[in-house]
């Protein structure tokens, strides 16, 4: 056992949080490093600001996830997929600033610009921060069923962008593989992930295809979701996930964008991009982050404003990162 994983050794109660608006990777770390610990007579509680999206509610022990945080003091508190308390909740950094949940972990694969916990456990080599709990696990000599597997193997699947993304390497089908002999099931995660969606996320799609703007000499593309559209709909923002790589699929588009009205004066922006741009640049411009071809912000702003300022941003980076001439 490592210096690093004595923390979870040493510790007898956890509270393991992730990012608002979670994902997959998000969820699915933090559920199977509860598990893990609970098999070790742990107490373990698991916090998000924001309720579990709907293509999630299969996974393994997900009922454990509360909204509500936690009043009593805890042994440590674990970040999981998130660097930052403040992308936890503010009554979350407000707690870890008053020491309420003893020694802060982060346990992420962004790469970091600078220390952020008492420990940080980054591996910026992993497809997906579920990849480093499952090494945490091993390295703890805690056994893994299928339920973790099964948490894993949905984290993979997300941040991979089902075996699709850049980042799927040879390391990413040797653990997938290992995540199946250990009981993971593809289909169970892909059924349940992709085959299962409520007719209301395809009206939803619907009008958010028809915002669909090509601009900067047919390198950007961008889509939006208004309050109105989700009204309409009568679908909630979380049906929306993956909508961001839609537009990326354009034939000759580098830079994608997908714009969400989540609260009056409050916008969320999704980038992918295929070869030439590092979105999360872009997204570190405007207080976001991410990864290289998938990143994100929120903008205090009126939503055209930050369409104005994200494709401003865009066009910088399209300059830079290649040779196209942009008008």
């Amino acid at each position: 056992m490592t210096k690093k994983s004595s923390i979870f050794e040493k510790a007898r109660s956890f509270l393991i949080v992730s990012h608002y608006h979670p994902d997959g990777d998000a969820i699915g770390a933090s559920l199977a490093l509860s598990l893990g610990l609970k098999k070790l007579g742990k107490k373990a509680v698991v916090y998000n600001r924001d309720a579990v999206p709907f293509n999630l509610g299969f996974l393994p022990s997900v009922g454990e996830v509360t909204q509500t945080l936690p009043k009593e003091k805890l042994d440590c508190a674990v970040m999981v997929d998130c660097a930052q308390p403040k992308r936890v909740s503010d009554d979350f950094a407000k707690a870890v600033d008053a020491k309420q949940f003893g020694t802060l972990v982060c346990i992420d694969h962004h790469l970091l610009d600078h220390k952020v916990g008492d420990i940080d456990w980054i591996e910026p080599e992993a497809a997906s921060t579920g990849s480093v709990v499952w090494h945490i696990l091993g390295e703890m000599g805690i056994q893994k069923d299928a339920a973790i597997a099964n948490l894993i193997f949905c984290t993979l699947t997300v941040d991979t962008g089902s075996f699709r993304y850049s980042n799927t390497t040879d390391k990413v089908f040797a653990l997938a593989a290992e995540l199946v002999r250990a009981g993971a099931d593809p289909w169970f995660v892909a059924g349940h992930m992709e085959e299962s969606n409520p007719v209301e996320r395809f009206r939803l799609l619907r009008q958010c295809l028809g915002s669909l703007v090509v601009k900067l000499n047919g390198n950007y593309a961008s889509m939006e979701i208004t309050k109105k559209m989700l009204q309409d709909a009568g679908a909630d923002e979380g049906l929306s996930d993956e909508f961001a790589n839609i537009p990326r699929s354009i034939a000759g588009v580098e830079v994608a964008a997908l714009f969400r009205e989540i609260e009056d004066g409050k916008i969320k922006v999704s980038l992918r991009s295929k070869e030439k741009v590092d979105v999360s640049k872009v997204a570190k411009q405007f207080a976001g982050g991410g990864h290289e071809h998938a990143a994100g912000c929120n903008l205090k702003c009126s939503l055209a404003e930050a369409k104005k300022q994200i494709e401003t941003a865009v066009g910088k980076a399209l300059e830079m990162g290649s040779s196209l001439r942009l008008t």
